[in-house]
């Protein structure tokens, strides 16, 4: 069950250029906004160990009038330092919003004779975000296709998976200080229903974003309040 959490969780992201100025002026970016830009992130479970690590890689930063466009690359590695997967996403600048795809934190999981597609809806971040309001949920859905012998005999040869973000909350600001620095975050709150032909699970997630930083860090907890795991940002290269 943990794979598939891992799978799924919408816990992931990004850094960025504290020196750029986007084409529209009201947006705050909460994501890497310089091609070129790289942050790295390490996921600890509930003991503390480390289980993997994300690069997330800006391939491209384009302005169209008022709008900014990125394309983000993400690898994955587990805990041995293999990498199992990558997967590209989108995020953009429009109209004073922010704008990031939930397949950002998609980590699937790279076999033979398996096809999987992930899609997003667009998570919002207006630049004017502040305690107690309530931002706007969205889907991840993750469909996966296998030949695999190992994955039809866990009935996952034709398999739908979501998660649902909602009741998303903005809670206060804080400082939070990992290897890669010292950063000045909103808190956000929210929960996270996850979806299969084995069942549904709950999840409590808080997240702290730094304007052009992105996700610092995140903590995922069960419905019963018990820590599940949490991620950091380790390094950030190329802002």
């Amino acid at each position: 069950m943990k794979n598939t959490v891992l799978v799924l969780s919408v816990i992931a992201l990004a850094a960025f250029s504290a020196a750029f100025k986007s084409a529209d002026d009201s947006c705050k970016p909460y994501f890497p906004v310089k091609q070129g830009a790289q942050i790295e992130r390490k996921s600890y479970n509930d003991k503390g160990k480390q289980t993997g690590r994300t690069v997330q890689t800006v391939l491209s930063s384009n302005n169209a009038g008022s709008t900014l466009t990125l394309s983000v690359k993400s690898t994955h590695f587990d805990d041995k330092d293999k990498q199992t997967s990558e997967n590209t996403f989108d995020a953009k600048c429009e109209n004073g919003i922010f704008y990031l795809n939930m397949a950002s934190g998609a980590e699937p999981q790279s076999r033979p004779n398996t096809t999987t597609t992930v899609t997003g809806d667009f998570l919002e971040f207006p630049s004017n975000l502040s305690r107690g309001m309530t931002l706007k949920g969205g889907t991840m859905t993750v469909n996966i296709a296998s030949t695999d012998p190992n994955f039809v005999k866990l009935g996952m040869g034709n398999m739908t998976m979501t998660t649902t973000s909602s009741n998303i909350k903005v809670v206060s600001d804080t400082t939070i200080t990992t290897p890669a620095g010292t950063f000045k975050c909103v808190k956000i709150t929210s929960d996270q229903t996850m979806k299969s032909s084995f069942g549904s699970n709950v999840f409590h997630v808080v997240d702290f974003y730094a304007q052009n930083v992105g996700k610092v860090r995140s903590e995922t907890y069960t419905d019963k309040g018990k820590s599940y795991g949490y991620s950091v940002i380790s390094s950030i290269s190329g802002n």
